[in-house]
């Protein structure tokens, strides 16, 4: 199941980069001011070649264009067009050529070097592509987006991290990339490591015990084995030995966790909460491990509360508000779950795992003004969730608003997809709604509708 969440995820990332590219370029409209001073049987040639090229006839708009050339033998706009019908013909090397021609002739264009970069692209010519993209880029920030996919695309793994970080930094932090930077993390551990031996390692720590990534190195390939002595072994060892280091910890957590050890391992976990030496996303995923361990040990309550606290004062990121929130929910801690939730959405209102715990725990608290504010938001933003327009419903039912109740409710029918269960629940507020505003035979109907939805 984890390859093929990989594979879709790596698939998504590298879906054709032209797709990406038109949307971020407009199409060039050229008129007549923009040809110069031409003759009437240039423009009369041109824009026939334009009228051509749009219906798809690119061999009869080339006619037009050779034309064109021949009363303009250096016009940009001439060879930028043949270009384009070339590509249109799939005839690649001649698009080329009139590309390169154009560039030439009016420099280096956003839209003439977005139409390189997609015949490169097309042939699947990666290594032509990437030296455009980056032309592209410092004129487009938009461009940034695709760096990453094309620096991998290109074995550059090194590149592509440190482009995911330059987007982390401009756009904010984001779960996909998040995945992504640890896909290539984990592949540049493995690489790195392919050419050591476990003995190789310890030799090399025999001969100068400082090197953080030596033993960063042999905890990995320790890891590989499932050899979890070896690993505390070694983790210990590097929090001895390089002071100022606490990337042993990132070890270390996981393993005393695993081992039952949970003081130890809530120590350990403190200290990646409290380090400089990791990003947000780690300090996440080390939290999402505690909670998924589900310990309920009041004797560990305490100091693992305090460690959770620790990490909640430093943070400022959806993405560690949902994971605190779930934790607190897992402990039982509705009041203190909600504040958290409540957090990431005003960071993220667009995270709709946040917009759901949110929604729902207002609706368990019968805060019906928050639940019908925060779905009457998250509609515009997602507007095919049949879930939202349920808890509408619900919320509306409950402050007596039967008319507004049914509008949302027949509005989110249409948008369910086998989903049988929020079917049935919007049947029977339906049956509510109806039942409020008198109408007990509109009000039967909705219940014998839900009634088959439960079956």
């Amino acid at each position: 199941m984890k390859k093929r969440q990989l594979f879709f995820l790596f698939f998504a990332l590298t879906l054709s980069l032209t797709m990406h590219a038109q949307e971020q370029v407009e199409a060039v409209d050229v008129n007549v001011d923009d040809l110069g001073d031409v003759s009437s049987s240039f423009k009369d040639n041109f824009f026939n070649a334009l009228r051509e090229k749009a219906i798809g006839n690119y061999d009869r708009a080339l006619d037009f264009l050779d034309a064109c050339a021949k009363l303009e033998p250096e016009s940009g706009a001439v060879q930028f067009e043949m270009a384009k019908n070339h590509l249109g013909n799939k005839a690649f090397a001649k698009a080329e050529s009139h590309l390169q021609t154009a560039l030439k002739f009016s420099g280096e264009r956003e839209w003439l070097l977005d139409t390189l970069f997609e015949i490169y692209d097309q042939q699947k010519f990666y290594d032509k592509a990437l030296p455009v993209l980056e032309k592209l880029a410092k004129i487009n920030k938009s461009y940034q987006e695709l760096l990453p996919s094309l620096y991998m695309r290109n074995n550059l793994d090194k590149n592509a991290l440190e482009a995911l970080e330059a987007l982390d930094k401009r756009l904010g932090p984001d779960e996909q990339r998040d995945r992504i930077k640890m896909i290539l993390q984990e592949k540049m551990q493995r690489e790195n490591a392919a050419a050591d031996t476990i003995e190789g390692l310890e030799q090399q720590l025999r001969q100068d015990s400082k090197k953080e990534q030596t033993y960063l190195a042999l905890i990995y390939l320790y890891s590989q084995q499932d050899d979890k002595a070896g690993m505390l072994k070694t983790a210990i060892a590097l929090e001895k030995n390089v002071k100022g280091s606490d990337k042993a910890h990132l070890a270390l957590y996981k393993i005393y966790l695993d081992n039952g050890e949970l003081s130890k391992g809530i120590k350990s976990m403190k200290t990646v909460f409290s380090s400089n030496q990791f990003d947000d996303a780690t300090k996440v995923n080390v939290l999402r491990d505690f909670i998924g361990l589900g310990s309920t040990d009041p004797a560990i309550a305490q100091e693992a509360t305090d460690a959770i606290s620790l990490f909640s004062k430093q943070v400022d990121d959806p993405r560690a508000y949902n994971a605190l929130g779930d934790y607190y929910l897992k402990s039982g801690d509705n009041v203190q779950a909600l504040v958290f939730f409540e957090k990431g959405l005003e960071t993220n209102g667009q995270d709709f795992e946040l917009v759901k715990k949110v929604a729902l725990m207002s609706l368990d608290n019968k805060d019906y003004v928050r639940t019908l504010k925060i779905t009457n938001d998250a509609i515009e933003l997602f507007p095919a969730q049949a879930l939202l327009y349920l808890m509408n419903g619900v919320a509306l039912n409950n402050l007596n608003q039967a008319d507004k109740a049914i509008l949302t409710l027949e509005t989110g029918l249409s948008f369910i997809l086998d989903e049988a269960k929020i079917e049935q629940d919007m049947y029977e507020q339906l049956a509510l709604a109806y039942t409020t505003k008198g109408d007990k035979t509109k009000a039967a109907k909705m219940r014998a509708e839900a009634q088959k939805r439960s079956k």
